[in-house]
Order: structure tokens, then sequence, then C-alpha cells
């Protein structure tokens, strides 16, 4: 039998507890939603049903399709929004974790798509969602409109000094748990909702560690759709001048936004986004 990611049974109810009160507590019309695929139960939330066109939301590492809510809201008033709980993490989905090495990522995201007779969508991803989006648009670039990548895993390799950082406070339990959380967020300034929903799932969920995959040249240089990164200048994981620069000298149709003030938290970032969510293609 494979060991749950979560830390106990009692933490996995406290974090579906948290997820569901989340969903009972907000002024959205939302539909929720489980669909069988070839691994495991997925599970989403979508709003904007009346619109055609379709935003697709990636959540980051230890994390779930309830960090999006605030940008549901306002997504959901040009499009269909669906943010989508990744397998293995700490949502409603089922708990396998495929290889980073191999395709199967963007084959689930796919076989999402088929379920729910997507033709094509533009998709946002956050971190490790991020990294997923990169995997699913060099796979099936033919079911991406575009693409937006709030600081993405997978360009350029996390920073050595935030691993040392983590691992270290890894080491003291809660306090611990709260430094690395504090380390992530900087000294930007964020919602109390996202601390408590940052350290709820530190203390009760199994965190993914493992050899990360950088996504090659040749692989970035297949991206054919139109691409936006956005980072913060004060991101302590990955440098957003790295990732800028390696992107840009391998998509054709690139752009950038770096924001001084934020770290690898980046929210109520829709007004920023929407002008290249709307933009005619050249």
């Amino acid at each position: 039998m494979n060991k749950s990611i979560f830390k106990s049974p009692e933490g996995k109810n406290k974090i579906i507890r948290a997820y569901d009160d989340a969903i009972k507590n907000t002024p959205l019309h939302l539909k929720t939603g489980i669909l069988k695929t070839t691994y495991g139960d997925t599970h989403f939330l979508e709003s904007g049903s009346q619109h055609q066109e379709i935003v697709i939301l990636l959540h980051g590492a230890s994390s779930n399709a309830t960090s999006w809510l605030s940008d549901i809201a306002e997504y959901s008033k040009q499009y269909k929004v669906i943010a989508v709980d990744i397998i293995g993490e700490a949502g409603k989905s089922a708990e396998t974790r495929p290889s980073y090495e191999t395709k199967d990522f963007a084959e689930w995201l796919k076989e999402v798509f088929d379920k729910l007779n997507i033709s094509k969508a533009k998709i946002i991803g956050l971190s490790q969602g991020g990294w997923l989006a990169l995997r699913f648009a060099i796979s099936f670039p033919e079911l991406v409109d575009r693409l937006i990548l709030l600081a993405p895993a997978g360009v350029v390799p996390t920073k050595t000094t935030f691993i040392i950082k983590a691992l270290l406070y890894s080491l003291f339990g809660r306090t611990g748990r709260i430094r690395i959380n504090k380390l992530v967020l900087g000294s930007q300034r964020v919602d109390s909702k996202i601390v408590a929903f940052l350290d709820l799932i530190q203390t009760n969920f199994n965190a993914r560690i493992e050899k990360e995959y950088i996504f090659s040249d040749d692989e970035l240089s297949r991206l054919t759709v139109p691409v936006l990164l956005i980072g913060g200048n004060k991101d302590v994981i990955r440098s957003t001048q790295e990732i800028a620069a390696r992107l840009q000298n391998l998509v054709a149709d690139f752009a950038t936004i770096a924001i001084p003030e934020m770290g690898h938290v980046l929210v109520g970032l829709a007004p920023r986004i929407f002008p290249f969510l709307n933009k005619t293609k050249r």
C-alpha cells in the first residue's frame, strides 16, 4: 500500500475542511466536479461558465485550486475559468505522483482537456504549475492558445541558497516551517489568509522532494504559443532575470514583466495579465 502524501488522516481532513470552507465562504458561483482519468480522480473548480474562451489555472506545489479564488473572481468576468487540483498535491485530486522525467503529467492534463471537451485554452501556471503548463504546451501545442508563467519551475534551477535554508529550517518543526514561509513570502505584504493557508499545508502535507526537471533548449524552443513571464525581483527560490534571459533566447513570441516588490508568491495580477490574454496574436 502506498504511503499517503498527507502526514496523517487528521491532517488531510484539516486541509479538506479548509478547502470546503474556502468554497463555502466565497461569493463566487462555483461549479465543482470530479473527472475520472488514467492517473486517478481529478477535482476542479469552474466559474464564468457562460463565456466561451477558457482559462486554465494551475497552482504551485504544496497547494490546491482554492489558492486561485481571488483570481478566479477576476478572470471569470471575461472567461470560463477552470482551476484544477493537480494530482499528487494538497487538494482533492488523486494522490498519484507521476515522474517528472516522463510526459505523464502532460498526458494527465490532456485527459482533463478531453473530458471537459476543451479544444484550446489559455493557461496560467504558478511555480510548479508553470512547469506543468510548459510540459503541456511543449507536448500539445495545438491545445494552448497562450501561456502565462508565474515564477515557473523548470527553466532555471532552484537557488542553492534557498535549498540549504529550507533543508536547515525543516529540522525545527513548526518554528522551521514558519521561517520557510517567511523566506518564501519575503518582505511583500500578503493577506493573513495566505500565511495561514501556507502554514496549514506545511504542517499537514508531505511536499514532493526530488530532483528538478529542467527543460532542454530543444524543448523550450518548441514553444509556438505566445508566452508571458511574470516574476518578482525578490523571489528567493528562482531568479526572474535568469528565467527571462533563457526564455528570451528560445521562445519566438515572448514578453516579460518583473515586479520589484514581489517575491515568489504572486497574487492579484489579473490587471497585468488581462492585456496579454486579450491581445491579438502577431
